[in-house]
């Protein structure tokens, strides 16, 4: 018997899973191997920590995105040392303290680690696994920017999702160079790692205090560009709370779909702006309405069209 007969399967022998369960928080955390990397301090384990107290504590939503599943167990592998304490401290008092469980991930490169971890994972059965961070977890020599050394970890921590477990793993983004760098090219590593992932979350600095959530993620309704800000959630915490800065959705039913792109070409209509180039006008309201200037640009090329001076819209035949 060979490699095909053996596990090939016809269409219909395929099982399909609703988006809903490919998801833990729609178009964000899925239900398979999420990555989120992001520069030194840019707040990725905040914004873990924040995923779990909405999916522990049962939120309709987490960001204006939806939570599909409310979870009873996370299991967190830290890394760092003194990770478990700041972990601990923004975590107290937003979680029941026996829904997450801590462990620090050490001498990974003996006989036997990974297996051992999947196998109290599929006893422990937690809702999610979150590992904090992969650079911390390779094998002592590896260089995370060896394709192999991505393959092999990859090939390590895969069994855990198979098992039926989601994996959030958190790992860098090189420093300062996260201007003109695609999501899926962000964590070190490049693509050996979005590839194996194949949903990518990507945190990155805006401003003094802003942030950014982009994202690539396959079965998304839409890709992410989400401008957001994190602060304690009382003075004397350091419990984080996540908050989107626009005033209303980015993300619309896929029944609502046209109605953005409409607007914003009333919108420019309307305000005349300096940009005379469709291009140019993809990049000047990418940020207003919550998606990428590619994603724009064919919409607006249907809509729109220069008429000396300004911005007019097509008439109908030619739209």
């Amino acid at each position: 018997m060979g490699v095909i007969s053996d596990t090939g399967r016809t269409l219909d022998q395929i099982e399909t899973v609703p988006y809903e369960q490919a998801f833990l928080i729609g178009d964000l955390l899925t239900t398979s191997i999420t990555m989120l990397s992001g520069e030194p301090k840019a707040g990725k384990t905040l914004l873990a920590a924040g995923m779990a107290i909405a999916l522990i504590n049962g939120h309709s939503e987490f960001l204006g995105l939806p939570v599909h599943q409310r979870l009873d167990r996370i299991i967190f592998g830290v890394t760092d040392e003194g990770a478990s304490a700041e972990l601990k401290a923004r975590l107290t008092g937003a979680v029941p303290d026996n829904s997450v469980t801590v462990f620090p991930v050490e001498d990974t490169g003996r006989d036997g680690f990974w297996a051992s971890v999947l196998e109290d994972l599929v006893q422990m059965r937690p809702g999610l696994f979150v590992l904090d961070n992969v650079i911390g977890a390779l094998s002592p020599g590896e260089d995370i920017s060896e394709p192999s050394a991505a393959a092999r970890f990859m090939r390590s921590v895969r069994p855990i999702s198979s098992a039926g477990i989601p994996v959030l793993l958190v790992t860098h983004t090189p420093k300062g160079t996260a201007e003109g760098m695609s999501v899926a090219s962000s964590p070190i590593g490049g693509r050996q790692f979005g590839a194996a992932a194949r949903s990518l979350i990507t945190l990155r600095k805006s401003g003094k205090k802003g942030r950014r959530i982009q994202t690539a993620i396959n079965r998304a309704r839409e890709e992410l560009d989400l401008k957001v800000t994190v602060r304690r959630a009382t003075v004397d915490s350091e419990v984080p709370l996540w908050e989107r800065e626009e005033t209303r959705p980015n993300v619309v039913p896929l029944h609502d779909a046209k109605s953005w792109h409409l607007g914003l070409a009333d919108r420019i209509v309307r305000e005349q702006p300096t940009e005379t180039s469709i291009k140019g006008l993809a990049h000047k309201y990418a940020q207003d309405v919550g998606r990428k200037p590619e994603t724009i640009r064919p919409k607006l090329a249907e809509l729109l069209t220069r008429s000396g001076s300004r911005w007019v819209r097509k008439s109908t035949e030619a739209a």
